[in-house]
């Protein structure tokens, strides 16, 4: 049939095939299951009324046909029928992108691997998630959000077969299922088109917006042959391409299963670490290279696990980030190296500078700055000995948001120190674009030092700059004499490294360098 219809009309008696035979092989057809029949009949004993409603007929009216009843009968069902498939549309799809949701999905996929056990082939499950979404959601308003998934799920869907499979889990996740594929080729090919079509920008309130995605690809059998293992070794490669970089596809490989077990285990014990107080601040000594003395300390987190012992930062604060757990980490980290600054200054210590890391998630938090305020007056520290340092990808991530918290804090007397200064990006126009105090030169370029001539033309020119705009100027990352003495020679006022001091406890630092007559008092 060309158009399904809305109704269908059965007589119970005809001559090739009875009405009940033919109601039955009616909705053994995908295309007439949710079709309503409704059946006319002579026949009004309870048997053939059971046996209507058995083959699937949704009502039945009786001979000779009364019309003014028929007319009545036919719209109340049509109008049942659409009322039923409207809602049935809205428990299986998507309201705001319109795709088949979870539960649709789930069946679809049961269908694919019944007929890949039937025909004997293979298909793909593509895991498709679009990077940095949340931080576009979170700076730019919902509706943006909206707009922008939107505009995804039409692209995604232009580049797919109509026999593909396209549906959205929630949030910024989409599966794709890719039937009949000769090799994992093809799945790929598939997985780099649907790359292709996310890195085109999306205009959203007359901005540009540049996104894209990371795609895993589990294939059926060979990794998976249920519904549950495909999605989860999908999921895995998914993590695994956002852990090479973004923007690519993985297949699924069996040691991925491994890793995603480990950063959900670590997920669970970073939840309670917090609670459970594992976490403490090392403390690492800035010194003056005129005067050899201490003239202020990076705050930095550690974590000790009572049984795993000191856990690596490079391994929870970016799971602190993606699951949003940095809010509260970096809230206990500003209140405790702020409370023992205050300590060491009642002691008599003349140390009026540490530097508080502050991650790209933490600018994004609304309530950010007014507990940045509110910590400084329960702490009663000096503003002006508190230096709040970020990344220039923290800043780049959050352009107009970073600015104008950064506006705030210097408006609150606190200090900014701008971290990884050349690694990215324009340095330059974030020098003039935000009110920055502190620039840290990244330890990749002082590692090479002085033997290398590129770290070193380009330690001196951000010397230079600096020195121009006015601005202090710390060398991160100073293993041996030899970086040292190059630094002094190009008066670069401040560094940190290993030469001095890896970082310390409170009690170490306090020890080692406040009590020391190198690290100065006064």
């Amino acid at each position: 049939m060309r158009h399904n219809p809305d109704l269908i009309l059965m007589d119970a008696v005809m001559p090739e095939m009875d009405g009940f035979r033919a109601t039955t092989e009616l909705k053994s057809l995908l295309e007439f299951t949710d079709t309503p029949i409704l059946m006319v009949t002579a026949l009004e004993d309870e048997y053939s009324v059971e046996q209507a409603f058995m083959a699937g007929a949704c009502d039945y009216i009786t001979k000779p046909v009364n019309w003014v009843v028929l007319k009545q009968r036919v719209k109340r069902l049509i109008s049942a029928s659409h009322a039923d498939r409207k809602i049935r549309h809205l428990a299986y799809h998507d309201t705001l992108t319109g795709l088949p949701n979870r539960l649709l999905f789930i069946d679809r996929m049961d269908q694919a691997i019944s007929r890949a056990i039937r025909e004997e082939n293979r298909f793909a499950l593509i895991f498709i998630d679009i990077d940095h979404f949340k931080m576009i959601n979170d700076s730019m308003g919902h509706a943006a959000g909206d707009i922008l998934l939107t505009t995804v799920t039409s692209r995604l869907t232009s580049a797919l077969r109509r026999t593909d499979t396209i549906s959205r889990l929630g949030g910024d996740e989409f599966t794709v299922i890719v039937e009949n594929i000769d090799a994992p080729e093809d799945a790929g090919l598939v997985a780099n088109s649907l790359l292709e079509m996310l890195v085109r920008p999306i205009l959203i309130d007359e901005r540009e917006v540049h996104i894209s995605g990371s795609i895993g690809i589990a294939l059926y059998p060979d990794d998976g042959t249920s519904f549950g293992t495909l999605l989860k070794n999908a999921d895995a490669a998914m993590y695994r391409a956002k852990d090479l970089g973004r923007n690519m596809f993985q297949f699924y490989a069996a040691e991925m299963s491994e890793a995603v077990m480990h950063r959900l285990d670590m997920e669970g014990l970073l939840r309670n670490a917090l609670e459970r107080q594992e976490f403490i601040l090392h403390y690492q000594p800035k010194f003056d290279l005129r005067s050899g003395r201490c003239c202020g300390m990076e705050a930095l987190v550690r974590w000790e696990h009572p049984q795993r012992g000191l856990i690596s930062p490079d391994e929870f604060i970016p799971l602190a980030e993606e699951t949003g757990l940095i809010v509260q980490l970096g809230e206990w980290v500003l209140r405790t190296a702020c409370v023992q600054l205050a300590k060491w200054q009642q002691t008599g210590y003349a140390i009026n500078n540490i530097s508080i890391n502050v991650s790209a998630r933490q600018i994004r938090d609304e309530n950010f700055p007014d507990l940045v305020e509110k910590i400084i007056t329960e702490t009663g520290v000096n503003p002006v000995d508190v230096e709040i340092e970020l990344t220039e990808s923290a800043l780049v991530e959050n352009y107009d948001k970073a600015r104008d918290l950064l506006i705030r804090f210097n408006d609150m007397g606190l200090k900014i120190a701008l971290d990884d200064f050349g690694t990215g990006y324009a340095s330059m126009s974030y020098l003039k674009a935000f009110p920055i105090d502190t620039v840290k030169v990244d330890r990749s370029f002082v590692s090479g030092l002085p033997g290398n001539r590129e770290d070193m033309a380009i330690v001196k020119a951000i010397s230079s700059l600096t020195e121009t705009l006015d601005l202090s100027l710390v060398a991160e990352g100073v293993e041996n004499e030899y970086q040292l003495e190059f630094l002094k020679n190009i008066y670069c006022p401040q560094a940190q490294g290993y030469f001095w001091s890896r970082p310390l406890t409170a009690w170490q630092f306090e020890q080692d360098i406040l009590k020391n007559s190198e690290g100065g008092l006064g």
